[in-house]
């Protein structure tokens, strides 16, 4: 575990302070008001997702030390915790937190499973928790709860909006879709041909790769072959950049349109590893360096880090947002939940993602979804650029 200090007294010298006084032992909740808040990352800083999660941990500690670690007039205490990207030890580790660092607020989460892994953990402990990353559409239908907020995105609502743009505006017919084959991919694709299909269009054939392919060549080679009027894939990390790599290396790089979910074209992850053969590219995502309502953290992230921020370093920043203004809105009393949930179910937070509603029924995000091209940059990089906007998308949510 990292803490990071926040602030002069310890929390021992704190509490040996107040046993010393009469009134301590009859105000428990006074001296917790008072004393620091504390708030745990769990990410992943080893295993596959170890970018990802350093990532999100700069973009919350950003936020953190540009609010000079306050938040509704309480000093803000950070525990950072690795998961290893294994449900296992995120059970371990959040059990952890909860008994034993008495933590007021958890956030973060990269991978869908360990989300849902520490989901029953979380609700039974009424411990607020924000998922800053996992996607899963579980987590705002059938795994919903009432302590459980989500401030990014869920899979279907890139699917979905994927599927309206691509039918909209590419082609009806004649695609093909690619995708990692776990629980992420088949989610992805699954809800993208359901749009799809839903606006009369069809899909042609639907390829599955094993997580971690290193070699796309007999892929391609087959996409060349079939020459569709569309690739609809989902691919991240080193898989995206390999892809992305191998159709420039084989000159299928600008012959068919690839498009997918944001994390394809990854303005942090992907697009610096994959250069040039990244341009072009079309994605649906609730992130975009070139949204207006993040061009701040931009400007703050690119000074801080020296790059441009992709999905999971915004994220871990407009958690940071989200978090602050429930707390603000009890003024520190975080034993006050009623009030924190009520003033983010009633009011939009303005994020680096935009502007953020929750969904009453599932405190899920209702987000603006961007189209991203990949075009030159002012500086003639890849940069992922707004050509459209979906306002306001919901998640289906828990059936009636």
């Amino acid at each position: 575990m990292v803490m990071i200090p926040s602030f002069s007294v310890s929390r021992r010298r704190l509490l040996a302070a107040a046993a010393a006084l009469p009134v301590a032992a009859h105000a428990p909740s006074v001296l917790a008001q008072n004393g620091p808040l504390k708030i745990a990352l769990l990410t992943s800083l080893s295993g596959p997702f170890a970018s990802l999660g350093e990532s999100m941990r700069m973009g919350l500690q950003l936020f953190l030390e540009q609010n000079q670690y306050e938040m509704g007039g309480r000093k803000v205490e950070l525990l950072v915790e690795d998961d290893h990207g294994k449900p296992d030890e995120a059970l371990r580790k959040v059990r952890k937190l909860i008994s034993r660092d008495r933590i007021d607020v958890l956030c973060g989460v990269i991978s869908a499973n360990i989300a849902l892994a520490i989901r029953d953990v979380v609700a039974d402990a009424e411990l607020l928790t924000f998922i800053s990353n996992a996607a899963a559409n579980d987590l705002a239908r059938g795994a919903a709860s009432p302590y459980i907020f989500r401030p990014t995105k869920t899979s279907w609502m890139l699917g979905h909006t994927g599927a309206l743009w691509v039918h909209g505006h590419v082609a009806a017919s004649g695609g093909i879709t690619l995708g990692s084959d776990y629980a992420a991919g088949r989610e992805y694709i699954g809800d993208f041909i359901h749009t799809f299909e839903a606006q009369g269009g069809s899909v042609g054939q639907s390829i599955w790769t094993p997580l971690g392919t290193a070699d796309f060549a007999p892929i391609i080679m087959n996409l060349a072959a079939a020459q569709p009027r569309f690739i609809y894939c989902f691919l991240a990390g080193a898989d995206a950049v390999r892809f992305l790599q191998q159709m420039k290396d084989y000159k299928m790089h600008g012959k068919v349109p690839v498009i997918g979910p944001g994390a394809l074209f990854d303005q942090e992850d992907v697009i610096p590893a994959a250069g040039d053969a990244s341009m072009g590219g079309i994605s649906s995502f609730h992130q975009s360096p070139g949204a207006p309502a993040a061009a701040d953290f931009v400007r703050a992230y690119q000074a801080a880090r020296g790059r441009l921020p992709g999905e999971a370093s915004t994220s871990g920043y407009a958690t940071g947002q989200v978090i602050k203004a429930g707390v603000d809105a009890v003024q520190g009393d975080i034993g006050n939940k009623a009030v924190f949930k009520d003033y983010l179910l009633g009011n939009a937070v303005g994020t680096a993602f935009g502007p953020m509603h929750f969904d009453p029924r599932n405190n899920q995000a209702i987000l603006d979804i961007y189209i991203n091209e990949v075009r030159p940059g002012p500086d003639g990089k890849p940069l992922n650029t707004v050509i459209h906007t979906y306002e306001r998308v919901q998640d289906p949510g828990p059936k009636a």
